[in-house]
């Protein structure tokens, strides 16, 4: 298996990212708290649902300036895969989910919900593992 590329949207504090390996060896460094592992944790959440540290519960949401989640954001991991020579993309979108009660302008937040793709399909949990 190689990693095409890996492309992050509002995870763990990265608003924007993309990562071009072109199937390539690749290294990633840097000072401590500049998203190395952040990489590593959208990858493995992309593929198993947890961190690297095999967290299944783990902050996916980006912060705002005084650690409070940002509401109304979808995050998002999506990756190209080489797979026995065929090219397959990954796509796992974590979103908020609410429900507006009759009368009230905005929705009230309730929960949380996740969308898989592969290809660009939307498919079911049990069917993207």
């Amino acid at each position: 298996m190689k990693l095409i590329n890996l492309k992050l949207t509002n995870f763990k504090g990265i608003r924007s990212f993309a990562l071009d390996t072109q199937g390539g060896d690749v290294s990633i460094y840097g000072d401590n708290a500049t998203g190395k592992t952040t990489l590593f944790d959208a990858f493995t959440w992309l593929l198993f649902g947890k961190d690297s540290q095999n967290r299944k519960d783990f902050e996916i949401k980006t912060l705002d300036a005084s650690g409070q989640p940002i509401h109304h954001l979808d995050h998002e991991v999506e990756g190209v895969l080489e797979v026995n020579g065929r090219q397959i993309t990954l796509r796992r979108v974590y979103k908020e989910t609410g429900t507006r009660k009759r009368g009230s302008a905005q929705a009230e937040f309730t929960g949380h919900t996740t969308e898989y793709y592969v290809d660009g399909v939307p498919l079911k949990e049990k069917e993207y593992q």
